[in-house]
């Protein structure tokens, strides 16, 4: 474990001084699984050498244990001992540790904190958010046009099945909603050094913060989404336990709770981690049976790839183990275009989780007491409606659904369906948004009168806007049929690309 044990003397340095760690006789007990340490190293190494043909030079990966910090295996390169002189053309350099040096953007990883972010000032995992071709205005004339991984426009779809599927025009619309400096905020205080919520990074960031514009160190990354699995407790990594020097004289030992801080509600991590272990959530993307998918165990995970293919994430998490795996190359140069979250990072955080859940208990994540499961009209998100379809969805008690969605527009004994949306970010008075919502009914559904009320049924009695607190509405393509996940088996995957 030669990346852990670097970091460990660099540790000990810190607080003992070189000539004690070097000369000082300490004996230092460590949070190292040696057996998951050896198998972890030999995963990365068999995986990115699998990865050559995608340009993918070196990975990286770390497993902690969530509810104490603890470090139960670091992979800083896929090979530390390596001797290859072609580090500026491969992307690596094996002494190099990418886990507490590297300095690499996460892409769509780190959409969790934004819909986290949302979840905190009200929104729920079944607001609605209009998947449509949405332009940006920009400072300087810059105007920004988010795109989708696959090229297309979804429409209507709730939080639920935009993070699963990680969508990014979703994403960037719910960053507008909540803003780029309360993202931050919410980063920060998970641990995430460099997204300190200053002035400065509101500017440098803008809204393409939530599709991954930052930088991470991977360690603080990991230990950030801790909170994540460990009920919204930010608790800080740990390596060393004990350490006595010669005599047996205790110099130093590890108490638990002597770093453990509440950054968010356990509500909130709740919800944020069911979304991201329903399989049936990100099938739009994934598929039924994708690398991501443990089978009965629940565990959540997400993705990250950069728009330049120049880093690729997963990073995955249970209520007492987290794996997080990192693929690209030392040099920065972009892996080639097929390189995803499921070709690259992907089979080296499965192989891992796999190896980690073999030795320990299975251990659901337990529904807070404030979270309650709710009926809703499949389409809307709404109370549910006669004759319309229905599905459940978790809510934070007090933000579930009051009364029928204003997207369904009674009139004369009919129900038609009219999607609005307010634009926050332009300031010029035109709505965006709205554009690229009508563009998207009028080219998918020009000649249905279900989507096009009379205008008599649009008089301000019957129609309201939806704006930051808009009623949600769910996408039946993408419903599950309740949050209650059916266990299913997973067969060999088949990979599939994917953010």
């Amino acid at each position: 474990a030669p990346h852990f044990s670097f970091y460990v003397k660099d540790l000990l340095i810190k607080q003992f001084g070189e000539s004690m760690v070097e000369s000082g006789g300490l004996q230092v007990t460590t949070t190292l699984d040696y057996k998951l340490e050896e198998k972890a190293e030999t995963i990365v190494k068999e995986e990115v050498d699998n990865a050559k043909g995608l340009k993918v030079g070196n990975g990286a990966s770390i497993v902690l244990d969530p509810r104490n910090g603890e470090i139960l295996a670091m992979v800083g390169s896929k090979d530390f001992f390596a001797t290859d002189s072609s580090g500026k053309t491969t992307g690596f350099e094996g002494q190099f540790n990418v886990i507490t040096q590297g300095k690499r953007q996460p892409g769509s990883s780190i959409k969790p904190v934004a819909y986290a972010t949302a979840l905190a000032k009200g929104y729920t995992a079944a607001t609605l958010l209009m998947d449509t071709k949405t332009l940006f205005p920009g400072q300087g004339g810059k105007d920004y046009i988010p795109v989708n991984y696959d090229g297309k426009y979804h429409g209507p779809v709730q939080v639920r099945f935009a993070l699963g599927n990680s969508l990014n025009i979703p994403a960037v619309k719910m960053l507008a909603l909540i803003g780029v400096r309360n993202m931050l905020q919410t980063a920060y205080d998970m641990g995430i050094s460099g997204f300190a919520p200053t002035q400065e990074n509101t500017s440098r960031f803008g809204l393409s913060l939530t599709l991954g514009g930052g930088e991470v160190i991977p360690l603080e990354f990991a230990t950030s989404y801790s909170v994540f699995a460990n009920g919204g407790y930010k608790v800080e990594p740990v390596s060393i336990l004990k350490v006595t020097d010669k005599k047996g004289n205790i110099l130093y030992e590890h108490k638990d709770s002597s770093s453990k801080k509440q950054v968010l509600k356990p509500e909130i991590t709740f919800i944020i981690s069911h979304m991201l272990l329903d399989n049936n959530a990100r099938l739009l993307t994934f598929g039924s049976y994708s690398l991501l998918n443990i089978g009965s165990r629940q565990v959540a995970v997400k993705t990250g790839t950069t728009d330049d293919k120049r880093d690729n994430w997963a990073i995955g998490w249970t209520p007492n183990i987290l794996v997080a795996a990192w693929v690209g190359n030392n040099d920065n140069s972009p892996m080639g275009s097929i390189a995803s979250g499921i070709t690259g990072a992907s089979p080296i955080w499965r192989r891992i989780v796999l190896e980690v859940i073999k030795d320990r208990p299975n251990q659901d994540f337990q529904k807070p007491n404030d979270v309650i499961a709710t009926t809703v009209d499949s389409l809307t998100g709404g109370l549910p409606v006669d004759g319309k379809s229905t599905r459940s969805e978790y809510f934070v008690k007090g933000t579930e659904p009051q009364s029928m969605s204003p997207v369904y527009i009674n009139w004369d004994n009919k129900y038609f369906i009219q999607f609005k949306e307010k634009d926050p970010v332009s300031v010029d008075g035109q709505n965006r948004w709205q554009q690229g919502i009508d563009d998207w009914v009028n080219q998918n559904y020009k000649d249905d009168p279900l989507y096009h009320p009379p205008e008599d049924a649009l008089k301000p009695k019957q129609n309201s806007d939806l704006g930051s607190n808009s009623t949600p509405i769910l996408t039946p393509t993408f419903g599950s049929a309740t949050p209650t996940l059916a266990e299913t088996p997973t067969p060999t995957p088949t990979p599939t690309e994917s953010p």
